[in-house]
Parts: C-alpha cells; sequence; structure tokens
C-alpha cells in the first residue's frame, strides 16, 4: 500500500541503544560484538559505538517511516534527506575514503540492490529533458508530452536502452540511471540545499504501484513541457531496508572500476 501523502502505516521497529560504553548494544537480530568499535558519537546524550550504527541507522529508518505516516510538519524533502543519507552512510561503511561519495553510493545501489529494484535502469524522460533524445524517439511519438507514465511504462534496462539509443554515449546513459539519478537529483540537492533538482517533483504523479513516476509541466523558462521525476517512497523504502539489512561487519577494498565510470 503506498504512503497516504507521504506514507502509509508502517509498524515501527523497536531499537535499544547503549548508553554506555560496557553494555552490550542490541539490534533486533541481538547483540552487536563491540569490541570492534573505532569510533563515538555523542547525539542527544547518547554515546553509540560504531558497533551499533546498525541500530543507529535503523532508528533513522524508522524517524522516516513515522514522518511519512502523516506527520504534519513532514515533506518529502525530510523523508528522502533521511533515506538518502542512510544510503551514503551504508556505502561508506562498505567503502571508507574520501573523495568518492558519488561513486560509491551509485555502485551500493547499482551492484548490491536485488535486481527486482530495477537500480540501473535508464530514465528515458530524463534523457528527453536532458535532450539527449526526443519524445518522438519514444514508443508514444508525438503522444509523449500528452500523458504521464510509470516506470514500467517508459523506462528501459541500460542495455535495451544502448540499443535503442545508440546516439546517446554510455556515459550519460549511466549518469540518468536510477541510482544515479537518486544520487545527483535527490540526495544532493537535499543535503547542500534543501532543494532537489528543478525536474524532480514531490507531488506522485500516479496512486499506482510504482518506482518512478514522471507527470507533465512547463519548464522554468515555460518554453517547452517537461517531465517531472518522482521517486516513490514505497521505493526508496525498500533500497534502504535492504541495504541496512546486508550492512558488512567489516570494510572493503574499493572496485577496480566503478560502475558509474564505465562508458
Amino acid at each position: 500500500m503506498p504512503y497516504k501523502m507521504l506514507g502509509s502505516r508502517v509498524p515501527q521497529t523497536r531499537i535499544a541503544r547503549s548508553a554506555t560504553i560496557g553494555e552490550p548494544c542490541r539490534t533486533n537480530r541481538g547483540p552487536i560484538n563491540q569490541t570492534r568499535a573505532l569510533m563515538l558519537i555523542n547525539m542527544n546524550n547518547v554515546i553509540l559505538m560504531e558497533g551499533c550504527m546498525e541500530a543507529f541507522l535503523r532508528g533513522r529508518i524508522d524517524l522516516a517511516k513515522s514522518l511519512a505516516d502523516g506527520n504534519p510538519l513532514a515533506t518529502y524533502a525530510d523523508v528522502a534527506l533521511i533515506l538518502t543519507a542512510v544510503l551514503s552512510a551504508c556505502a561508506s561503511i562498505r567503502w571508507p575514503g574520501k573523495g568518492i561519495d558519488r561513486k560509491r553510493f551509485i555502485e551500493l545501489l547499482v551492484s548490491l540492490s536485488p535486481a527486482d529494484l530495477r537500480t540501473s535502469w535508464v530514465s528515458i524522460p530524463a534523457l528527453v529533458n536532458q535532450r539527449f533524445i526526443s519524445g518522438r524517439d519514444t514508443p508514444y511519438g508525438g503522444g509523449y508530452h500528452r500523458r504521464n507514465f510509470r516506470d514500467d511504462e517508459i523506462d528501459l534496462c541500460l542495455e535495451e536502452a544502448r540499443t535503442k539509443y545508440a546516439s546517446v554515449p554510455g556515459d550519460q546513459l549511466r549518469k540518468h540511471s536510477y541510482a544515479s539519478l537518486i544520487y545527483e537529483w535527490l540526495r544532493c540537492g537535499y543535503a547542500h540545499q534543501y532543494c532537489p533538482h528543478e525536474n524532480i517533483t514531490h507531488i506522485p504523479p500516479s496512486s499506482a504501484n510504482a518506482r518512478v513516476s514522471y507527470n507533465r509541466r512547463l519548464s522554468m523558462d515555460g518554453k517547452q513541457q517537461v517531465m517531472m521525476v518522482y521517486f516513490h517512497l514505497d521505493y526508496l523504502f525498500l533500497i534502504a531496508d535492504h541495504h541496512l539489512s546486508v550492512l558488512p561487519s567489516t570494510a572493503s577494498s574499493c572496485p577496480s572500476a566503478w560502475w558509474i565510470d564505465q562508458g
């Protein structure tokens, strides 16, 4: 069931946090080994050890769910900011280092997400908006700008997009994948300015079950119609829940080639 306004009722998960260093820290799956704890984070007078990061991040997802569950002061921006921050944290735990936030965020979503989340799929309306292709190049031809879409109706997997739109450089197809757009159009915009990319909308174009949906709007200069992109909160919660569930206990070496850097 999709979230009402921002979201539907989601059962809350109880998180127990350690108040002192010596106490065992627990998540829903039991105690966490703290012998590898390296860092202390003081937040709201609660000391969280690095070994408790899973519990802390679970608390952030639960907070986002409570905000999405009809909190009158909450906005789409609040929920998206929390969820994308959780994903950034999951990526940094897996591949620590500086200057690679974008690469590892996208890598996490593309390489380690279940196939049905389609994080490597290409947003065709985003390509049209950026004028890499025309709406007439889509299966809807001249009718492209006269209707709204759900992801299943128009978007393509990377391989199909390469074949159908061979004139579009491969790096641009990857840049317009869901994973890349979630990072650049949601994560960066909300984290740095609390404002997303100009082609992101916080109003769901469709109440149907979807990962992404699109609706029409005049461009900022009023000269053309563009497709506004909406990442459904149910979809973002699925991604965040999955990556928290597979949070590693040890860091990994960075890939020899990041997915986003390949052609």
